[in-house]
């Protein structure tokens, strides 16, 4: 048998097992990234601050008025309805401001009616006929076409006001919601780690025959029940976070 100098020990004086596992290992040697990975879970209010962490954060959550006036601001300014209404409005005040001109300029060029040569034209405009009444029922017109946008807009400023008040209610709920999630999660999380200190004890007592299996069962089932309700509200304040985000956050 050859011997393999490079080898601080003789390889032929080995069993073949241990040899073939040290040819083995110096051959493809175990890498680290081939290892598997330990899966770990992550509770759905973790993955919305992941959410967060990736789009523009909430700038406050909690129900005070400074906090529900800056929200509302930001949720106003992202409302695709309130920015129709406001568009339209805007549309109504540009025609208002044509229709006066009008009137302006039929109102001052009255006066030119008197201007002509036919003695007929003359007397009939000052008896309020001719050219002048023309003048006067397109002045009528014109007016009424005012009332009307008039009316138009003061319909669309309260629907505005009442979408603007629907959009501060609804952040408002969205808030009281959320403190009302995040007190319970609370609660909850002192109740686990009261349960986890007392199921530790119950173990410790079953395993020196002090306790019962059913006693044990139990502990574990109050135990999961108060996880499963963690959770619940952790959904709970991923929601209302989520629905504040979306009213606040432009597309």
């Amino acid at each position: 048998m050859l011997r393999m100098r490079s080898l601080p020990f003789q390889l032929s004086s080995l069993p073949m097992l241990v040899l073939c596992a040290v040819l083995s290992g110096s051959v493809n040697p175990p890498m680290a990234h081939s290892q598997p990975k330990s899966l770990l879970w992550s509770s759905p209010i973790e993955k919305q601050k992941e959410k967060n962490a990736e789009n523009k954060e909430i700038p406050c959550l909690n129900s005070s008025k400074p906090c529900v006036e800056q929200l509302t601001e930001l949720a106003i300014a992202n409302s695709f309805k309130l920015q129709q209404t406001a568009e339209r409005i805007a549309l109504i005040e540009q025609r208002l401001a044509v229709t006066e001109d009008r009137i302006d300029y039929t109102s001052k060029k009255k006066w030119t009616n008197f201007i002509s040569s036919n003695p007929i034209d003359i007397i009939q405009n000052l008896f309020g006929g001719g050219g002048v009444q023309r003048d006067n029922l397109a002045i009528a017109n014109l007016e009424v076409r005012t009332a009307d946008l008039l009316a138009a807009k003061a319909e669309l400023e309260r629907q505005q006001s009442e979408e603007k008040l629907e959009i501060e209610n609804e952040v408002l709920n969205l808030l009281l919601d959320y403190e009302a999630a995040n007190r319970k999660h609370e609660l909850l999380t002192s109740q686990l780690e009261t349960l986890e200190q007392q199921r530790e004890v119950v173990r410790i007592a079953y395993r020196y025959g002090r306790g019962s299996t059913n006693q044990l069962l139990g502990m574990e089932n109050r135990r999961d029940r108060t996880i499963e309700q963690m959770v619940e509200v952790e959904i709970e304040k991923e929601k209302s976070i989520t629905k504040l985000m979306q009213l606040v956050e432009a597309e």
